[in-house]
């Protein structure tokens, strides 16, 4: 709580010497944190390793009460030669005379100077939207990440920029096209943002749950229905990530991260503030010492599936690819078929059987932690061999998600549902209001998603039924709804309340034809019950080994 305390005072002090825009001065700026201990010791805690793919973002506080947080994310990023490193940070005490703020002046820190790209810093002056300011000296939003930097990265030059809370968004489209030549292949682009403030651990986790469904769509306008300092304290700072890591780097965020003030104190706090650390890569990161789950589409182990599994040089390719997606962690199927002992002869074209020594051994191998039985092919042999489908996968540690029912998966309820259903002759629109009745009665006392099972074969987007179906689920209280059965894979979809994504196309099915495609969706789970969700492709698992 001391802790706390001390580092309230560095920004109380800091507020203190806010007014207005002071004339530059020559030479760098004095250290602004005189206490090497602050940066040092997280430093030497830090024991995460260096990523091996190329990081070109960065979203990391300015708090130093999470300092172990900032020191971790650059940490990841050593070993990474930055030819400079653009610092985005709210301009915290209004100090700037025009929307955006730089400095040509070095910076003297408790752990070295660290020089500025002035080359860059002129490029940024060519627009009328930025000027040059001396706020710099008590800007905590650049000043607490320079002692990381010049640690990390003793031979980078920064950029510092200080955005108005007043600006808009017209103006960071603006600063977007000013700063768009700077950001080659070898810059970082870091942005130093608080989220949630002034809010209990209750309010706040629901701000930053918002929050984490705009960053999983991925989308800067998703970012205006943000509120300051509700949700965070610089919506110009974290548009302008989202916007230029998509336009420059073809990159989205990975969260590694999301903690609050709360968890670094036993004594209850009623004003809190909260973090979020993204990464940016156009390579699939992982989700470092977080819990995910990843969701994946249509799987069927028969027909030509099972004879390509059959050759083990098949299924060790196949298991090879999943796992570098997937790290071994909880993998979620729609099982579209029947396991049985042996299958039958000549089931039909709509019959779909599974052997049971084919097919459960790779369910574990993939590390399957539950299947949804709720699909219009799990009754195709009978109620007696459905029966002993369950059971079988019970016996494996398989969870099965059976039409209408809800599994605790711990971090989270996962309910299934299915609109179609193959029994005697396929019916379509099957769920009904007193079908969902169900979920108003639960205790929703953790994250709520559904695995459903519905729409056009081979569709990628929602038809007016399933559009009305999501609302009505959202409306019970669903937070992410994941749809399956078309074959087809389409987009994430939603906004700060909710999350929808049709289909997740296939996982594994004997189809090769181009329309049919496959992702896989990852949901990331934080201590405080907070989740991020992120899409990665999968393509066609089934046509890519067959060319194989």
């Amino acid at each position: 709580m001391r802790r706390l305390a001390f580092l309230t005072l560095i920004l109380l002090l800091a507020g203190a010497c806010s007014g207005p825009d002071q004339p530059q001065g020559k030479g760098a700026f004095p250290p602004f944190y005189l206490n090497s201990g602050l940066f040092l010791a997280p430093i030497h805690h830090c024991r995460v390793q260096p990523r091996p793919q190329q990081i070109n973002g960065v979203t990391v506080p300015h708090h130093l009460l999470a300092a172990d947080l900032i020191a971790a994310a650059f940490a990841r990023l050593q070993g990474h030669h930055y030819r400079r490193i653009i610092i985005l940070s709210p301009d915290h005490f209004h100090r700037s005379r025009s929307a955006f703020a730089v400095t040509l002046r070095d910076f003297d820190t408790v752990l070295g100077r660290v020089a500025n790209d002035r080359a860059a810093v002129r490029q940024l002056l060519s627009n009328p939207l930025v000027s040059e300011s001396a706020l710099f000296s008590q800007e905590h939003g650049v000043r607490a990440l320079l002692p990381f930097i010049g640690h990390y990265f003793p031979q980078t030059p920064v950029v510092p920029l200080a955005i108005r809370g007043n600006s808009r968004p017209a103006d960071w489209d603006s600063l977007a096209r000013t700063l768009t030549p700077l950001l080659t292949p070898d810059t970082l682009l870091a942005q130093s943002t608080d989220f949630s403030h002034y809010l209990t651990p209750a309010q706040a986790r629901r701000m930053d749950q918002e929050t984490l469904r705009v960053l999983s769509r991925g989308s800067p306008r998703q970012v205006l229905a943000l509120t300051e300092p509700d949700h965070l304290d610089s919506k110009g700072c974290q548009y302008l990530q989202l916007l230029l890591q998509r336009r420059v780097y073809h990159a989205g965020p990975m969260v590694i991260a999301n903690r609050n003030s709360q968890e670094y104190t036993s004594e209850p706090l009623q004003r809190t503030t909260s973090y979020i650390v993204q990464l940016y890569s156009a390579e699939p990161l992982p989700a470092e010492g977080a819990q995910s789950y990843f969701f994946g589409g249509d799987t069927f182990c028969g027909r030509y599936v099972a004879k390509k599994l059959s050759n083990p040089a098949y299924r060790a390719a196949l298991v090879r690819q999943v796992l570098k997606i997937t790290g071994g962690r909880p993998l979620i199927l729609n099982l579209e078929g029947v396991l049985a002992e042996k299958c039958p002869k000549s089931p039909g074209p709509y019959t779909l059987c599974m052997q049971n020594a084919l097919t459960l051994p790779l369910l574990k191998e993939l590390h399957v932690r539950a299947v949804s039985l709720g699909n219009n092919h799990s009754h195709d042999l009978g109620e007696k061999a459905y029966a002993a489908m369950r059971r079988r996968l019970s016996e494996q540690g398989i969870a099965c998600l059976e039409n209408r029912q809800v599994l605790d998966l711990g971090p989270f309820d996962l309910a299934g549902f299915t609109d179609v259903d193959n029994q005697s002759e396929q019916k379509t629109a099957l769920l009904t209001r007193m079908d969902l009745a169900g979920l108003d009665s639960l205790k929703k006392d953790k994250p709520f998603f559904t695995l459903i099972h519905w729409g056009r074969e081979f569709s990628d987007t929602a038809g007016p039924r399933e559009q009305a179906l999501a609302a009505l689920l959202e409306k019970k209280g669903v937070e992410v709804i994941i749809g399956c059965h078309s074959h087809r894979a389409s987009v994430l979809e939603g906004a700060r309340h909710s999350c929808r994504i049709f289909s997740l196309g296939n996982f594994l099915f004997d189809q090769a034809r181009p329309p049919v495609s496959g992702i896989l969706l990852e949901a990331v789970f934080f201590r405080q019950g907070t989740y991020f969700l992120k899409v990665l492709p999968l393509n066609n698992l089934y046509a890519t080994l067959h060319r194989q």
